[in-house]
């Protein structure tokens, strides 16, 4: 990837023919983050170049983290307690969502262009939210074929098909607190004219990793937009990774996750008795 970037740089100072097909490289500073006990967050620079960039197109880049399964509550009040209630459950949810763009993502494309192409935080989460609607329609029809057979019934403790007024008219409120509640952690982020384009067709993005950054595979993409429409795109991949004493207990808690709950257990024991020790003293 970067040898490819290096010649397309070199070439951005020879004549370019006008019919040239839009073309785009791009690769990240680095390709590996270690997260370590002093992490606090880190930088990434995502940079490259363009092929027949004209003065109307605009670049967006788009950090993908790995995808997870959410679990969303109402919280209402029953009998004087506040209560969770109306669970849904969203499946493969980037755990990471960061954006970059050149212009305001609005001012770049529609928003049934960018809900087309995937691009930008609603549309990734209304995208899930189609998904999720879809296997509930599935799931609730029964599906008899030639030989009588018909689909099994859910598991116990799967989720069942929800009301059609959550189906319907607020499922926007469970996006929206998945929204914000990413934002909360700086692991949904969007950085309007986050994407400088230089001279000669080549540009330059910055992305920003929090604290709480989520451990697995990334991937980078960036787009070429040209009225209205992406013309071009190409993608980087990216590695977070727990390293030193972080990564030690972390797979210490993933592979042995008994003894680990028992380690902690007895450290809470000891740290108790030695806390006791000292108040006794005074």
């Amino acid at each position: 990837m970067i040898a490819a970037l290096l010649l397309a740089l070199g070439l951005q100072g020879q004549p370019q023919i006008a019919t040239e097909a839009p073309g785009i490289v791009a690769a990240l500073t680095q390709e590996t983050v270690e997260i370590r006990e002093d992490f606090d967050g880190a930088e990434l620079v995502l940079y490259g170049a363009t092929r027949g960039l004209t003065i109307q197109d605009e670049i967006v880049v788009v950090l993908r983290g790995p995808g997870r399964d959410l679990r969303v509550m109402q919280k209402s009040r029953s009998f004087g307690i506040w209560v969770n209630s109306a669970p849904l459950e969203f499946d493969d949810v980037p755990s990471y969502y960061a954006i970059a763009t050149s212009l305001p993502l609005e001012t770049i494309a529609h928003p049934d262009e960018l809900e087309r192409s995937g691009i930008g935080l609603q549309a990734m989460l209304e995208a899930n939210a189609r998904a999720m609607e879809a296997s509930w329609l599935l799931r609730a029809s029964t599906v008899v074929d030639g030989a009588g057979e018909t689909n099994p019934p859910a598991e116990p403790g799967e989720q069942a098909e929800p009301p059609a007024l959550i189906r319907q008219d607020r499922v926007s409120e469970y996006l929206d607190a998945i929204a914000r509640a990413g934002r909360r952690d700086d692991v949904f982020a969007e950085a309007q004219r986050g994407v400088e384009i230089l001279d000669g067709g080549l540009f330059r993005a910055t992305i920003a990793l929090p604290p709480l950054t989520p451990v697995g595979n990334y991937v980078a993409e960036v787009y070429l937009f040209r009225g209205g429409r992406p013309i071009a795109s190409r993608s980087a991949s990216l590695r977070v990774e727990k390293a030193g004493i972080e990564r030690f207990f972390f797979e210490f808690a993933h592979d042995l996750p008994v003894l680990y709950g028992l380690f902690c257990v007895l450290m809470a024991m000891i740290a108790g008795y030695i806390a006791n020790l000292a108040f006794n003293r005074r």
